[in-house]
């Protein structure tokens, strides 16, 4: 199974960014950096310009995808367990398919009170949990969703922060039937705070997920205000 890791590189955050590509050289055959710094940058990385946000780094790496598994990475974080999080990503995938998987984020809104799914634990699974939403900062996301995703491209084409994806692409694993799991045994180090312009994105978020069908409206909207409820997408 190909697991292809995206890792997506902007203004500030070069020396991470080449950390982490040379840290996953060795544990993954293909590894793409999605670029949008035009000051740091290399020939054999996908640059886009920097006026290209966050959206357009996510839809050129579904652009670019060809494997089994999507692996997300943002530039910004710290983490030394590449090969031990690729082991374990797979060993669970073997034993439940799961949708999307994750390791722990140290700085996310999702934190554990607030995507963890307590009706719906996993037996013997002490450091798994099924939640409602991973966090977009390190996410692996199976070939499946990102299939159901990239139907829907023209209409995510004009959007610049790509706030609302991740509700997106978790609403759609619910409605698949397939788990979104959260791996505490890994945690990442995520730094607080944004370069973006919050009130656009937010605004830019509600309308896109004001675009999506009412059936996955009502799953995102259920991932955002009832996680418990979210057991019943997987009856």
């Amino acid at each position: 199974m190909k697991i292809q890791p995206f890792i997506f590189n902007w203004r500030g955050q070069y020396n991470k960014t080449c950390k982490i590509e040379s840290d996953l050289q060795g544990v993954f055959d293909e590894i793409k950096v999605i670029n949008s710094d035009d000051e740091n940058k290399k020939d054999s990385w996908v640059n886009i310009g920097e006026d290209s946000y966050f959206a357009k780094q996510f839809l050129t790496a579904v652009d670019l995808f060809d494997g089994d598994i999507f692996f997300h990475i943002q530039g910004d974080i710290t983490f030394d367990r590449w090969q031990e999080l690729k082991e374990s990503a797979l060993r669970y995938f073997d034993k439940y398919k799961w949708g999307i998987y994750a390791p722990n984020v140290d700085y996310t809104w999702y934190d554990s009170y607030n995507a963890d799914i307590q009706s719906a634990a996993l037996r013997d699974e002490v450091n798994l949990k099924i939640v409602s939403n991973p966090d977009c900062t390190v996410w692996m996301i199976h070939r499946d969703i990102i299939e159901i995703l990239k139907s829907n491209l023209s209409s995510l084409a004009n959007f610049k922060y790509g706030w609302g994806l991740d509700l997106i692409l978790c609403a759609n694993a619910y409605l698949q039937k397939r788990l979104v799991l959260r791996d505490y045994t890994y945690t990442v180090q995520h730094p607080k705070g944004t370069g973006y312009k919050q009130d656009e994105a937010f605004n830019e978020m509600f309308q896109l997920l004001s675009m999506c069908d009412i059936n996955l409206q009502q799953a995102i909207e259920t991932i955002r205000f009832r996680k418990e409820e979210l057991v019943n997408y997987l009856r």
